[in-house]
């Protein structure tokens, strides 16, 4: 009997596309957007301070020049309104916005700029 597929994790993939970005020589970064741990609270706070914005994505950096904001989902995942809001709001700034869910995503967009 075969066993199950082990689930795509966005931490994999997000690892996978970082690794490839840094191979084309882009200068990226990941944005580790999760909150703080609020002990009193026993739970994970969203930052809303001055200056923060929520829906801020996974991956950030310049590709030849141009913004890049790359937002990583699983096969599964789905975007957060906030999510949608900040890939539209850099793209209209003239940055590139990136739903991916492999690193192909990546690749497919970014080489045929």
């Amino acid at each position: 009997m075969k066993s199950p597929t082990p689930p795509v994790l966005e931490r994999d993939i997000k690892r996978q596309i970082v690794q490839w970005l840094q191979y084309k020589e882009c200068f990226c970064w990941v944005n580790h957007s999760t909150g703080v741990f609020d002990p009193t609270q026993g739970k994970f706070r969203k930052l809303n301070g001055f200056g923060q914005m929520r829906g801020t994505s996974d991956i950030l950096g310049v590709w030849q020049g141009k913004p890049l904001a790359i937002e990583v989902k699983t096969p599964t995942g789905r975007l957060s309104q906030y999510q949608a809001i900040f890939l539209e709001r850099f793209a209209r700034a003239g940055g590139i916005s990136i739903v991916a869910r492999s690193v192909e995503d990546v690749a497919k967009v970014l080489l045929s700029k």
